[in-house]
């Protein structure tokens, strides 16, 4: 019975390879080229998408600034980087090859004890408008420097603490201070041209304001109540606002209903998502609700094209439709990982590892293409910038490294 079983084994086996070899003799040598020739172009595209990022230079610029509430980040205009920290030391780097153009300490006009000066406190910032550098400080103030030479143009004192970026439209400079004020000031010399308030201060909420974001004529702004807020940029006059709180305001203390995270204005529609994870999608023109759906957002998103794309509470990585908020893909690679906002590239996604890693993801699907570790150092990543294909890395401990792609 055995050798029975053995022996239709063996016919089975044989036939098998039989047909294989018929199918395989009725390929022409042509289908053999075609085949060739699409398994060389899938390996082309392959090399193509794999990212080598090559360090050109590094440079040591500050200490560190020991501050885990700072916005502080890369700037950069015309081949030259704009960098601060939180003790005042503003620096202007070329691009190209990492050198010093200029360095200004605004911490020295402060009030010095023996070699001690105090602390700028620089909170937020830099940005750029023509040849205008703006800084905002935990001391309430908004200074803006010469980005020639960095010499400082003016500085004016505004209703509380900057911790977001101030926004600049036409000669209007906007300004989110805590305690939910928003305030313009006029560009070139400071002055205050309109102050609003966005609504009651909540009893509890994260320390952290939303940056503004303009179009047009339109401000829009999140809030800590978890308004959020249109209105005029010339004079501030609010259009409609929108409580987006997913329990009663009586109750918040439960549940956090922060807007700290800067809202995107894509055709027409305002997306923007608060602490407690409700994601909405707005008219621009009157607030309306066109979708709403609950994710639970780490931090800032981004936008490209039909897709959205963020991390969750849980660094899953997702992708969701812009006009429905439905989710296209989700990527699970980076969970428990401590990560940069993703950044486009190329119809690709790239994620960084604020340990030193850097992933290439495919944008239509969330598959990671290739990934490498770019960690030269014993720091922390925190902040990036993307010009072109040079990848610029800022650290916690005041180095700066330029990537190419």
């Amino acid at each position: 019975m055995k050798l029975q079983k053995l022996i239709l084994i063996f016919f089975i086996f044989c036939s098998f390879i039989l047909t294989g070899c018929s199918n395989y003799s009725d390929y022409s040598s042509q289908d053999h080229k075609k085949i060739l020739k699409h398994y060389k172009n899938n390996l082309k595209i392959f090399k193509k998408n794999q990212i080598n990022p090559k360090l050109i230079w590094f440079i040591k610029i500050t200490k560190k600034s020991g501050n885990s509430f700072s916005k502080l980040h890369l700037a950069y205009k015309n081949g030259l980087i704009y960098i601060a920290n939180k003790n005042g030391i503003v620096k202007c780097i070329n691009l190209k090859n990492g050198k010093i153009i200029w360095n200004t300490n605004l911490s020295k006009k402060n009030f010095c004890i023996l070699s001690y000066c105090l602390s700028e406190e620089l909170s937020s910032g830099p940005v750029i408008s023509n040849d205008y550098l703006y800084l905002g400080s935990e001391k309430g103030k908004i200074i803006a420097l010469n980005n020639k030479n960095g010499n400082k143009i003016w500085e004016k004192d505004v209703f509380s603490e900057v911790l977001s970026d101030p926004v600049i439209s036409k000669n209007v400079l906007i300004v989110h201070n805590n305690n939910n004020i928003l305030q313009g000031l006029d560009k070139n010399n400071g002055h205050i041209l309109w102050t609003i308030s966005l609504g009651p201060l909540e009893l509890y909420s994260f320390r952290g304001t939303s940056k503004p974001a303009v179009f047009f004529d339109n401000v829009i702004t999140g809030s800590d109540n978890g308004i959020i807020s249109s209105c005029i940029l010339n004079n501030g006059h609010i259009i409609w606002q929108r409580d987006l709180t997913i329990i009663p305001n009586s109750f918040s203390s439960l549940n956090f209903n922060d807007i700290d995270t800067q809202p995107i204005i894509s055709n027409g529609v305002v997306y923007v998502v608060s602490y407690n994870g409700n994601f909405n999608a707005l008219d621009l023109s009157n607030g309306n609700i066109i979708w709403n759906k609950l994710y639970k957002v780490s931090g800032d998103f981004i936008i490209n094209n039909n897709s959205i794309y963020f991390f969750d509470i849980h660094k899953n990585l997702l992708s969701l439709n812009v006009n429905t908020g439905n989710i296209f893909w989700s990527q699970n690679k980076f969970i428990y990982k401590k990560t940069i906002t993703p950044i486009y590239y190329k119809n690709n996604i790239i994620i960084i590892d604020r340990k030193g890693k850097i992933y290439f993801l495919d944008a239509n699907n969330g598959n990671i293409i290739s990934h490498k570790s770019i960690k030269k150092f014993n720091d922390y990543i925190q902040s990036s910038l993307l010009v072109n294909n040079k990848l610029i890395l800022q650290t916690y401990n005041g180095m700066i490294y330029m990537f190419k792609l």
